[in-house]
């Protein structure tokens, strides 16, 4: 039997463990936004494995690395490092939005904000790494994709308010980095950093670090430097205007 626990430094709250084994992980109480190990055993070893490999900051251990690994992944395929530029995006307020629209007309919305968003995946390049409910953790090979997709995202949810009358509002949050990949997943401080990057932005905004949009094609705010809860240092982001 397989035990797991959770680095809470690690942890951003994406909620995908509880997503994919939600009788194993759950929201920590007194812990805003930081998961928990409830019941291991309540779940087949396969979907406690497949939540660690899901978390995008690698938070979750679980007992003997080298069982995380799915059997076509082991021995074949080590970690490596690579540069990749990451995104993060997230529906504002997706609780409120259930309860206000009910639990059938809620999954009409994701239906297709889960559509439309892959499509844009799709057409600038990226790879989902993982669906994390309402939201994704996505790779680009370069910024300018990254960057072209965020903004595409935002421009075909206005489009849809226009036209239809509501789209959900999407924060996205855009950072190039180092991380260490395993098979399509990725993690390290990186991952993190562009995790964070994304919670601070509101519902229809683009937040990217500075480095990562200063050379791109897209309008930019002055920086302004923060410090990513979790870290120490501190980095400058920028809003991306994609009007």
């Amino acid at each position: 039997m397989l035990r797991a626990r959770v680095d809470r430094h690690r942890c951003v709250g994406a909620g995908t463990c509880i997503t994919i084994a939600p009788t194993a992980f759950d929201w920590h109480e007194g812990d805003f936004a930081k998961a928990g190990v409830v019941d291991p055993a309540s779940v087949e070893d396969e979907l406690l494995r497949e939540a660690a490999l899901a978390c995008p900051t690698g938070a979750i251990v679980v007992e003997e690395v080298e069982d995380l690994l799915p059997w076509q992944l082991r021995g074949k395929e080590a970690p490596r490092r690579v540069e990749k530029t990451f995104m993060f995006t997230d529906i504002e307020g997706s609780t409120n939005l259930v309860e206000a629209l009910g639990d059938e007309a809620w999954q009409g919305v994701l239906r297709w904000h889960d559509e439309t968003l892959r499509s844009l995946f799709a057409e600038h390049e990226g790879e989902e790494v993982v669906g994390t409910g309402d939201g994704f953790f996505v790779g680009f090979d370069s910024p300018d994709d990254a960057l072209a997709c965020a903004v595409a995202i935002q421009r075909r949810l206005a489009e849809q308010r226009r036209t239809q009358g509501f789209a959900p509002k999407v924060r996205i949050g855009v950072h190039e980095a180092g991380a260490t990949q395993v098979g399509r997943n990725f993690s390290g401080k990186g991952v993190h950093e562009a995790a964070r990057i994304a919670a601070l932005a509101a519902g229809g905004e683009i937040f990217s670090s500075k480095a990562t949009a200063a050379d791109g094609r897209f309008p930019i705010s002055e920086p302004r430097t923060v410090t990513l809860r979790g870290t120490s240092e501190p980095i400058e982001i920028v809003t991306v205007d994609w009007g």
